[in-house]
């Protein structure tokens, strides 16, 4: 029964860093999209003639890349979930955002 238990554990294991992988991925191309995406619009914003479009344009755009990137970010948090792997004792248990490193 051992060898079935450390099986468990290694998906166990397999779901957690794959589920936080796609957590911190999301958000680190979500920056990266959004940045890109500013420069961009930052140079419409200095041409009066496209000033009013593009700033809904980039509400809009940065609406929708937001909410994608939160989708796929929860499907990690869910998989980390379902796989039921909780932190040990006497680590920092935390969740979202404070646990990502931001580098």
């Amino acid at each position: 029964m051992t060898h079935m238990n450390d099986n468990l554990q290694w998906w166990r294991g397999l779901a957690d860093v794959l589920g936080h992988g796609v957590q911190h991925g999301a958000e680190q191309l979500k920056r990266v999209h959004l940045s890109v995406a500013d420069e961009t619009f930052q140079v419409l914003d200095t041409i009066p003639v496209t000033r009013p479009a593009s700033r809904i344009v980039r509400a809009c755009h940065h609406g929708i890349s937001t909410l994608s990137y939160a989708s796929v970010s929860l499907a990690g948090r869910a998989v980390v979930g379902l796989a039921g792997v909780t932190p040990r004792a006497g680590s920092a248990a935390q969740t979202g955002d404070e646990s990502m490193n931001k580098t």
